[in-house]
């Protein structure tokens, strides 16, 4: 099996702490690894060190090999600019020999529980085996999430696998209690697992321009990436595949998961702040506080603060996901 981290990601929902120069998949956020350290740490509990591999961008290679000075220089692929994942997943297959298994993951989400996580992987790679079909592996929902895209899981076809009827984005606060309480759908985890033929067959007739484009070309050669990818669709691997198939199909993920995806991601981990030293709280509830310095807190509730070397975060819980904004305005001035 060959496992494709995908670390081509910009963070920007996690400013000030992450900015162009480190993205949030190399900031250390639950401990003293940072969050790509961590997924290449679960893959090579299983796997050897040669059969991981990281897609990242170029600007990210010298964080990349000082986090995983292990990794063999030739099992970081560089993309030239973002596309997103359809066109990394199609380079990270390509690596994978004829009819071998392929293991898709972000290295930015949180998984603490190895042997649980492998548990399920095992799951998805004998029916990827068994059933030639692209596996997605769903997390069971256990509230109303807003922030996620769901799939829903049609008919049961052996132990905690399913076939895919449909996937749902991110939908309203009811819509998700609807969701919840029908127990047949879960959170889209964006991993995925596959055989390598089956892949590029599913690509070659749902999304021949991207397949086209990339099937001839060594994901290893950057030269070449370089002139072509500018000329690829950039484009999810949700909508350029996997709700166009008909050969998808879920497993239900039996571990603790996020995506980390805004700063309530991590508060909902580590909780609030209101015991930590350094922070003191008056006439407010439900506060989460990341800095190094005295915090005080005065007739305010669910909000955010985070102090970075460049900036400082103040933010309400609802807004979060939208510190993105802060960043793009930052970009526009040079200054993320």
């Amino acid at each position: 099996m060959k496992a494709i981290i995908l670390a081509g990601g910009s963070g920007e929902r996690f400013w000030p702490l992450s900015t162009s120069k480190k993205p949030k998949q190399f900031l250390k956020l639950f401990s003293d690894k940072s969050l790509i350290r961590e997924t290449f740490e679960r893959m090579n509990y299983k796997l050897n060190k040669n059969d991981i591999f990281i897609i990242t961008s170029e600007k990210y290679l010298d964080l990349t090999t000082k986090e995983i000075p292990e990794i063999p220089e030739g099992n970081i692929i560089l993309e030239p600019i973002p596309r997103n994942t359809a066109p990394a997943c199609m380079l990270g297959t390509l690596l994978a020999e004829e009819d071998e298994i392929v293991t898709i993951l972000p290295a930015d989400h949180y998984i603490p529980e190895k042997e649980k996580f492998w548990e399920t992987l095992n799951l998805a790679i004998e029916g990827a085996k068994k059933y030639n079909g692209l596996f997605t592996l769903g997390i069971n929902p256990n509230r109303p999430e807003t922030g996620y895209g769901y799939i829903e899981a049609g008919k049961y076809i052996s132990k905690n696998i399913y076939d895919v009827k449909s996937f749902k984005e991110k939908p309203n606060l009811q819509t998700a209690k609807d969701f919840l309480s029908k127990e047949n759908f879960f959170w889209n985890s964006g991993m995925f697992v596959w055989n390598k033929n089956t892949f590029l067959k599913e690509m070659k007739k749902h999304t021949t321009d991207i397949y086209t484009k990339l099937v001839s070309i060594s994901p290893k050669d950057t030269d070449t990436l370089r002139k072509i990818m500018p000329e690829v669709k950039k484009i999810s691997i949700d909508y350029a595949l996997l709700e166009k198939s008909e050969n998808v199909y879920v497993v239900k993920a039996d571990f603790k998961w996020s995506d980390v995806g805004s700063w309530v991601s991590v508060r909902e981990l580590l909780g609030y702040s209101d015991k930590n030293e350094n922070v003191e709280i008056i006439d407010g509830e439900n506060v989460y506080v990341k800095s190094n310095k005295h915090v005080g807190i005065i007739g305010l509730s669910n909000i955010i603060v985070v102090e970075g070397e460049d900036g400082i975060l103040i933010t309400t819980e609802e807004k979060s996901q939208e510190v993105r904004k802060i960043s793009q305005k930052l970009k526009e001035k040079g200054e993320y």
